[in-house]
């Protein structure tokens, strides 16, 4: 009877906080459903607002324009079409047009003949002399064209397109339509890039889409927003925004899988938990015994901290040993005359980056990072530390590094990030050249940038994969880990530097650095900022 008490309480406990779980749950993903729904109908009537009120004010100044060309002024110009680029379009339709949807054009005045001249469709009042036809008969000509006047403002031509000939005309109110249709397809061309946007359609109270406009967009997997336009220069237009909810999918998508998860794991973890409840009752010996493990293994961990945090600390012991003994060696033991300026320029550079972990050491101890400055380096010098620390892997593939930058060169940099900067790059066109081959580096300075080329022989990078390299943990190398060059791009970043890449796939790949000759610090060191010499 005391062990059905036992297993019962826990498990009646346990379902009590199940179902509370999942009935947050599920109002926590109702809730962000509402919310994700409220951010896209926001989004839609600001995209909304903002096509009602450059419709309104784009209409206007063509209003202006055509019945006041004179006080035009530079205000009015981004609304200006130009009829050479109407004509274009107009060009570009008939082109991609079959002869079974020739009725379908836009004209109310439409004859379309063929090569011999003979007529295959005609619509409307139009009238051609043989002077307009027979340049286009005869392959003579490609267009005849007849633009707007003060006295005939209406719209003729005639083009030759394969093996048949179009000849239309548009009439003033039909050219002022066109003309709207180019400042409402070029306003709700630069809405879609704007913002989240599927497609944005234009329809009228027949649900009929403006002539000429391109072509309307499906409203599957997207949010609807359909509103009356209420413009006096588009009466009885509504403007339906379709706004993409892939975003949103994603995100209950994701919340989803992740609360099932968490279920699941609560469900065996409670399961589990009322076992054990119920067994070490029944074994209150084994329960103690099971205390006493517990308690050792959180003694252990405890221990671990303190030697992970310990073991930081002695690491400085050693590394100072060694820093003792390189300077001991470069006094006393120095080979011979010959050997000695390259024995002493390793000896520089094992003691600098023992300086360097030393530093990097301290940093771990004291939980933060320090803000090196920003000092005067030669370029030549810096990278030639570099190279000198990669050359020994490059000779034993094969692959010959040179440094042809010019010695005259300096910059302000942070030296050590910078020297991993170049590390990683250089190291990347190593492990991508494989066997045989070379790397050179070169530099120029111009206009207070130095410009830092560094070209490999190797199989350069497909297109595809160019504009993922700077991505955190992207890498194409069975053992590689997809940060060096995120952190190289990183670097040059906080330099206030560029960084690209060049490359022609089969024919190697050159990463272009470009950074500056001198920092400028702004005031609190908040950030820094580039000053050109």
């Amino acid at each position: 009877m005391a062990d059905k008490k036992t297993i019962i309480f826990p498990t009646l406990l346990f379902a009590i906080f199940f179902f509370c779980i999942t009935a947050t749950g599920f109002g926590l993903i109702k809730v962000i459903t509402t919310n994700i729904s409220g951010l896209l109908k926001g989004e839609g009537e600001i995209v909304y607002n903002h096509i009602k009120q450059e419709i309104d004010v784009d209409l206007e100044y063509l209003s202006l324009l055509e019945k006041s060309p004179a006080i035009i002024t530079p205000n009015f110009l981004n609304i200006m079409i130009s009829d050479e680029t109407m004509v274009e379009d107009l060009y570009n339709l008939m082109s991609n047009t079959d002869n079974t949807r020739l009725d379908q054009l836009p004209f109310a005045n439409l004859l379309v003949l063929d090569s011999g001249g003979n007529i295959i469709l005609q619509k409307g009042m139009i009238q051609i002399t043989a002077a307009q036809l027979h340049p286009l008969v005869a392959g003579q000509q490609e267009t005849v064209l007849r633009m707007p006047t003060s006295k005939d403002k209406s719209l003729f031509m005639g083009i030759r397109v394969r093996d048949r000939i179009f000849f239309f005309k548009i009439d003033e109110s039909e050219l002022e339509l066109l003309r709207k249709k180019f400042i409402i397809q070029d306003l709700l061309d630069r809405e879609e890039k704007r913002f989240n946007i599927m497609g944005i359609n234009l329809y009228d109270e027949k649900g009929i889409g403006m002539p000429f406009m391109g072509q309307s967009y499906e409203k599957k997997d997207a949010f609807v927003l359909s509103r009356p336009l209420d413009s006096k220069f588009l009466p009885g237009y509504t403007v339906e925004i379709l706004i993409s909810k892939d975003l949103a999918k994603n995100t209950i998508r994701s919340t989803t899988l992740s609360f099932v998860v968490i279920l699941i794991l609560l469900t065996l973890s409670g399961a589990l938990s009322t076992f054990a409840i119920f067994l070490l009752e029944r074994k209150h010996g084994k329960k103690v015994s099971e205390m006493e493990k517990e308690m050792e293994v959180k003694e252990r961990l405890v221990s671990l901290g303190r030697l992970s945090s310990g073991m930081a600390h002695e690491i400085r012991n050693p590394l100072n040993a060694m820093s003792l003994s390189v300077q001991r060696l470069k006094r006393e033991f120095l080979p011979a005359e010959e050997k000695k300026e390259e024995y002493l320029a390793f000896l520089d550079i094992i003691r600098s980056e023992l300086v360097r972990i030393d530093r990097i050491v301290e940093e771990f101890l004291l939980s933060t990072r320090a803000q090196a400055p920003f000092v005067s380096e030669n370029l030549y010098a810096l990278l030639d530390e570099v190279l000198t620390i990669v050359t020994e892997k490059a000779a034993s593939k094969g692959i010959v590094v040179a440094n042809r930058v010019d010695a005259a060169i300096r910059i302000e940099c942070q030296k050590d990030r910078l020297k991993q900067a170049f590390y990683n790059i250089i190291l990347n066109g190593i492990e991508a050249i494989g066997q045989k081959g070379s790397i050179v580096v070169l530099a120029k300075e111009k206009d207070g940038f130095v410009t830092i080329h560094i070209k490999d022989s190797g199989p350069g990078i497909k297109e595809e994969e160019l504009h993922r390299i700077f991505e955190y943990y992207y890498t194409t190398k069975d053992k590689g880990m997809g940060v060096g060059l995120p952190i190289s791009y990183m670097i040059v970043k906080d330099h206030g530097g560029e960084i690209r890449v060049i490359s022609d796939e089969g024919h190697g790949a050159t990463f272009v650095v470009t950074l500056p000759v001198k920092q400028v610090r702004t005031m609190g060191d908040e950030e820094t900022r580039v000053r050109a010499t």
